[in-house]
């Protein structure tokens, strides 16, 4: 992630500790994903305050608790994406593998791929992450097509609803 985001992203974070563990406690809700297109796979991580996320996948799955660097996070994870960051190629919905999930300080971090049966000339996508929680989440995706070197960045903020569309 490039140092100026990062800071960006980290400047309204306050750490506090109690006696067993740190707690991280932020004003602001958002999370980024870098992606990278390739001739028919969409590759990305997605990153996650932990908080944030493990919260709405516990009342998503009426757990009282949830780990989510295990395979059942992964797969609660999946579950979640498929609903919550929708990604359509060539017309066609393409569901999440979740390749890994980790826990990095406070953040949570995913690898996932969409496979397209066909090469990627249009990607629509939809990424409405944290939306059902937080008025003022922002969700930044940074996409990049391998093939054209082109570059763009989304961005979705709460109470948005329209797919956005990039054609290569």
């Amino acid at each position: 992630m490039p140092g100026w985001l990062t800071a960006g992203l980290l400047a309204g974070v306050v750490v506090t500790t109690t006696p067993d563990r740190a707690v991280t406690r932020h004003d602001f809700h958002v999370s980024y994903t870098r992606m990278a297109i390739e001739p028919t796979v969409i590759s990305a991580q997605i990153r996650l305050f932990t908080d944030d996320v493990t919260r709405a996948l516990i009342e998503r799955s009426k757990k009282p608790a949830m780990t989510l660097d295990s395979p059942d996070g992964d797969a609660a994870f999946k579950a979640y994406l498929v609903d919550m960051f929708q990604v359509t190629a060539n017309g066609r919905r393409l569901l999440p593998v979740v390749m890994r999930g980790t826990l990095e300080k406070n953040m949570s971090s995913y690898i996932v791929t969409w496979t397209s049966t066909a090469p990627i000339t249009s990607v629509s996508m939809h990424n409405a992450a944290l939306f059902e929680l937080f008025d003022d989440q922002q969700n930044i995706v940074k996409v990049k097509h391998m093939a054209s070197g082109k570059e763009t960045t989304l961005f979705y903020s709460g109470g948005s609803t329209a797919d956005q569309v990039i054609r290569f």
